[in-house]
């Protein structure tokens, strides 16, 4: 009777409500580096509670160490959501995904840039595929290589710094190589500032493409209150995309997850039971497009009536053209277009 009273007490005592951040009409994810995990016999409830409550569709996790645990965290989570993990049973803190297959369709996950470990820490990114309302996106998720002296010595390719940079320099070939024209997001703990000089920048092949983004520029270059390192403090989890999603980019739609918020004794208590990093989450909401804006910028206008007049020539059915929905690619799609644009 007092063991049952005391897991009663135990219950009622550590458990705690988190905001929703999420929501079923949009694409919720995060990065969370859940460190040396898990960290604490009771990392699992404290993690359990705030996945539950904060309806979220992906995690990015790094520092998994122990595959059983994430297994056992997957298992609490209830049967839509699964979980992935690379680097089969080593205890070394890997890479992983847990999915709600309540709004994502999983198409594949692997690692890529085998051959390249070395500059990525061993820590080889992981990818995942999926599809979310008839859109196909990548997600990559990385764990660059930590530690330094804020130097970035080109001559020396064991510098930290050094490493680091030539992960940005591999993962933007890749992704130009193999997802030129898809929806790419990079999350994942990166280890380094954004907000270096460019001598010093190991991001700058991303700060300096018009093809990238940080969507925690903002967060960055704002008040280390908001930071997803406070320990040191500063901020290095970070979340890029690519130019497909910057129309659906709404930066009020970023932000470090202050989890240590919610928790009795703030961060200290934080940091002993879960991590010493801040998820860093972000929502794409995207609105659909008018009848007839194929090319999706928000307009309807000549760009549309090519695109349909294009898709007509090529010879081959495409539903894209398909206006007026009657199964046929013709000249009353174009009309209907140039309808809309006139009216």
């Amino acid at each position: 009777m007092i063991i049952l009273i005391l897991i009663i007490f135990s219950s009622i005592s550590f458990s705690q409500n988190y905001p929703e951040l999420g929501s079923s009409e949009s694409l919720d994810f995060m990065t969370w580096n859940v460190q040396n995990y898990p960290k604490h016999s009771q990392t699992n409830f404290y993690m359990q509670d705030i996945i539950s409550d904060i309806n979220i569709d992906i995690i990015a996790f790094q520092e998994i160490e122990s595959l059983s645990s994430f297994s056992n965290l997957m298992n609490q989570l209830g049967n839509n959501w699964v979980g992935y993990r690379s680097g089969g049973n080593s205890s070394y803190g890997e890479l992983a995904y847990a999915v709600n297959t309540n709004e994502i369709q999983i198409l594949n996950i692997y690692t890529i840039l085998d051959q390249e470990a070395y500059y990525f820490g061993y820590r080889e990114p992981y990818v995942l595929r999926f599809n979310y309302q008839d859109d196909i996106y990548v997600m990559i998720n990385a764990h660059f290589k930590c530690c330094g002296d804020g130097d970035l010595d080109y001559s020396d390719s064991s510098d930290e710094e050094y490493r680091r940079m030539i992960s940005s320099q591999l993962l933007q070939e890749y992704i130009e190589d193999n997802h030129s024209n898809d929806n790419v997001i990079i999350l994942g703990d990166l280890n380094d500032i954004i907000s270096d000089y460019s001598s010093d920048n190991v991001f700058l092949n991303f700060l300096e493409s018009a093809d990238y983004e940080f969507a925690d520029y903002e967060i960055a270059y704002g008040p280390s209150s908001q930071w997803s390192y406070p320990t040191w403090p500063s901020h290095i989890d970070h979340i890029i995309i690519t130019d497909e999603l910057f129309s659906d980019f709404d930066i009020s739609n970023v932000q470090t997850f202050k989890v240590d918020d919610y928790f009795n004794g703030g961060w200290n208590s934080y940091d002993d039971y879960v991590s010493d990093h801040r998820p860093v989450f972000m929502s794409f909401n995207f609105e659909p497009a008018a009848v007839g804006d194929l090319n999706n910028d928000q307009n309807i206008d000549i760009l549309d009536v090519i695109v349909v007049i294009s898709l007509i020539l090529e010879g081959d059915y495409n539903s894209l053209g398909d206006i007026n929905t009657d199964g046929l690619l013709n000249v009353m799609d174009v009309v209907i277009i140039v309808n809309s644009i006139l009216n």
